[in-house]
């Protein structure tokens, strides 16, 4: 994982410093929208299909306990990192 950290941050740093490329963040109104489209397809294809179903429940059941945890993590991590890189200004 730390590779490809490494390996995606100096593609973005050669794109952004010798191609122009602009860095910018995704709206926060993509994410909800995204998430509403996704739960709407997958819950339609689990109410056609039952080993669909079965298998979906059983990601929302991991991500119940999963993703919380997880994405906490990526926000601490992600606010530690901006600390960082930041400092380098």
């Amino acid at each position: 994982m730390s590779a490809r950290i490494y390996d995606n941050g100096q593609a973005l740093h050669e794109l952004t410093t010798k191609h122009g490329v602009i860095l910018q963040d995704t709206p926060a109104d993509y994410f909800p929208a995204y998430m509403n489209a996704a739960n709407a397809l997958l819950e339609k294809n689990s109410a056609e299909n039952e080993f669909f179903a079965e298998v979906w429940q059983s990601q929302k059941d991991f991500a119940r306990i999963a993703v919380p945890f997880w994405s906490g993590a990526q926000s601490s991590n992600a606010q530690l990192g901006m600390a960082y890189a930041n400092s380098l200004k």
